[in-house]
């Protein structure tokens, strides 16, 4: 049996698709692409069997979907070397570089199978000594010496981001995580806004966590054009980005790959992205335009002179480079090989 192993963030052992029982749900309002991929991998007959593994001191019943004969299953156990009482995986795949993934490869590595690894930011290698066959990366740039290194490819959800055809009542929608404000650019954007008048002109509308910080940072710049929303579910978040012209990323080298441009791309919203951001050059070739701080309330007025062409980009792009299937393939193509 052809068996593949993902091993997810110990960061919550219970998240919201955790309540899904059926397969048919979970696909549709799951957003989350490293949970989606096992299940195309399954229906593809590139494996017979998927166990996503997660930590829990208090290992809740286990969740089990049927794809074509083949089973999915998501699995807790209270320490990962529990997994060696199971058949050895074909594959194993780590995703997020935590400390016990090392600790797992290091003390069996006989039996994981081919051992991929998954990370950005801080731990883009392993900082435990682990050892695994093949390192993934979103961005070329983080190739690194000494390294089996491969690309990775992800997208959203295309049932749960896509066009709506609303007519925008904002120029720009912003998603941020205010709880990573160092990585994000809250403070950059901001004090951009306040320091130009056409960036003052614009309706803008900010949507994540914490947003007392960003209405803060806000008094202290003298800015009154944003709307903060706050956290929103996604399906929101794609009704918000329907109604924007564009989708702002602000993000820096300390972020990883974020997850929000796809998000962005997939509803069919043009993307404003700053030159900072990782996987910068796969995104300027899907018409993303790059903002410099130096010159960013040129950069989004003209991006705002050349709306209608990029709205045309992004729907095709959406279609074609970002659908499931073409980055699901391109992944796998590279898969074979090793």
């Amino acid at each position: 049996m052809r068996t593949f192993w993902l091993f997810r963030s110990n960061l919550k052992h219970l998240e919201y698709y955790h309540q899904y029982g059926d397969l048919e749900t979970f696909e549709e309002k799951c957003h989350d692409f490293y949970m989606l991929f096992p299940i195309w991998l399954l229906r593809k007959n590139y494996f017979d069997n998927v166990v996503i593994w997660r930590l829990s001191k208090n290992p809740p019943k286990e969740i089990n979907f049927n794809v074509n004969g083949n089973m999915y299953s998501q699995r807790w156990v209270r320490n990962f070397s529990e997994v060696i009482n199971h058949p050895k995986p074909e594959m194993s795949f780590f995703r997020g570089g935590f400390q016990e993934y090392d600790e797992l490869t290091r003390s069996i590595p006989n039996h994981l199978g081919k051992k991929l690894y998954l990370a950005t930011g801080r731990r883009i290698t392993p900082q435990w000594g682990g050892k695994y066959d093949l390192f993934l990366q979103e961005d070329m740039g983080d190739f690194s010496k000494g390294y089996n290194c491969i690309p990775f490819y992800k997208t959203a959800s295309a049932r749960i981001f896509y066009p709506k055809n609303q007519v925008p009542r904002y120029e720009i929608c912003w998603p941020a995580n205010f709880k990573q404000i160092r990585y994000k650019g809250h403070q950059d954007f901001i004090k951009a806004v306040g320091q130009s008048e056409y960036l003052s002109s614009l309706s803008i509308v900010s949507c994540g966590n914490n947003p007392k910080v960003g209405k803060e940072l806000c008094k202290k710049y003298g800015v009154d054009n944003i709307e903060f929303r706050g956290e929103v579910k996604r399906d929101e978040l794609n009704s918000i980005l329907n109604q924007s012209r564009f989708g702002l990323c602000m993000s820096n080298r300390q972020d990883g790959c974020p997850r929000v441009v796809t998000e962005i791309l997939m509803a069919g919203t043009p993307l404003l992205v700053r030159d900072q951001t990782r996987l910068l050059p796969y995104y300027k070739k899907l018409g993303a335009i790059t903002l410099t701080d130096q010159k960013l309330a040129t950069r989004i007025e003209k991006a705002n002179d050349m709306w209608s062409k990029l709205k045309e980009e992004v729907l095709l792009a959406r279609k074609d480079i970002l659908s499931f299937e073409k980055i699901c393939e391109k992944n796998m193509e590279l898969w074979r090989k090793i």
